[in-house]
């Protein structure tokens, strides 16, 4: 990565944090499997690069499943993932094998670009790494803390409302929000794929895509998911029940008369 790591405040994007409620709606949903094929609306993944993916069990979060393990060199990508130009959700729940260096996460350039998500390693800890954000040509930032280890899988949720705001979070929380909300070319996005060498080999459990901003609480409440949760829709508004009127009975009316007969 060309660009050297920002220190980011936790107080400066505090109030980006605080999403309104979303009206998100999925658009892809890819548990992975045996298949590359969504379980709801949206196209089948393809794979890209030069590797060979290949489906395999492993433990994800203490559950067993199955996933895609991915060589370096090999990514997915969803197109058209049907976002359009609006805002967009993406959350995924995956493992590097390696933090040590840039690993890319995600990539909405269709590989033209140095931008998007990655895991940046640490200094210090060459088995842990933080999030990184880059925007081509000169916009870098990175989380404060180590929030991936090697070979351990994390749920990571990345918020886009164009045209200036990205938020990430990783296993429900908020992490940083860089100045950047960046829409697909060709409504294409692209995961684990660099357009150069900055990639790690590793493992997919489960995306899921939605046309529409998650809220934070929405993002929250899928936490750390082996099969990247789901969001509630928006309850049903209850009908009132119409009561009718109960009619007097003619006995009670009669009574009513005698009493103003008598006044």
């Amino acid at each position: 990565m060309k660009w050297g790591r920002v220190a980011f405040a936790v107080a400066i994007v505090a109030a980006a944090w605080t999403s309104p409620a979303s009206a998100a709606t999925l658009v892809g949903d890819y548990q992975l499997q045996g298949t590359l094929a969504s379980s709801g609306p949206g196209p089948a993944l393809t794979k890209v690069g030069g590797g060979t993916s290949q489906f395999q069990n492993d433990n994800v979060m203490g559950s067993s499943r199955q996933v895609l393990a991915f060589p370096v060199d090999s990514g997915v990508q969803i197109s058209p993932a049907g976002v359009g130009t609006g805002s967009y959700s993406v959350v995924t729940t995956f493992r590097f094998d390696n933090v040590a260096n840039y690993e890319r996460i995600l990539d909405q350039t269709v590989g033209t670009e140095e931008s998007g998500l990655y895991v940046s390693g640490d200094t210090l800890d060459p088995t842990r790494g933080h999030l990184y954000y880059a925007k081509f040509p000169s916009y870098s930032t990175s989380s404060d803390t180590e929030v991936f280890a090697n070979s351990v899988y994390s749920t990571t949720a990345v918020v886009v409302v164009p045209p200036s705001l990205t938020t990430v979070y990783v296993n429900g929380a908020p992490q940083f929000a860089p100045t950047d909300g960046r829409t697909p070319i060709n409504d294409t996005l692209r995961l684990f794929k660099d357009d150069g060498s900055e990639e790690s080999p590793g493992a997919v459990s489960c995306i899921r895509l939605y046309s529409g901003g998650l809220s934070a609480a929405e993002v929250a409440g899928i936490g750390a998911s082996p099969t990247c949760g789901t969001v509630a829709s928006a309850p049903a508004k209850r009908k009132c029940k119409k009561h009718k009127r109960k009619h007097r009975s003619a006995e009670s009316a009669k009574k009513k008369c005698k009493k103003r007969k008598k006044r």
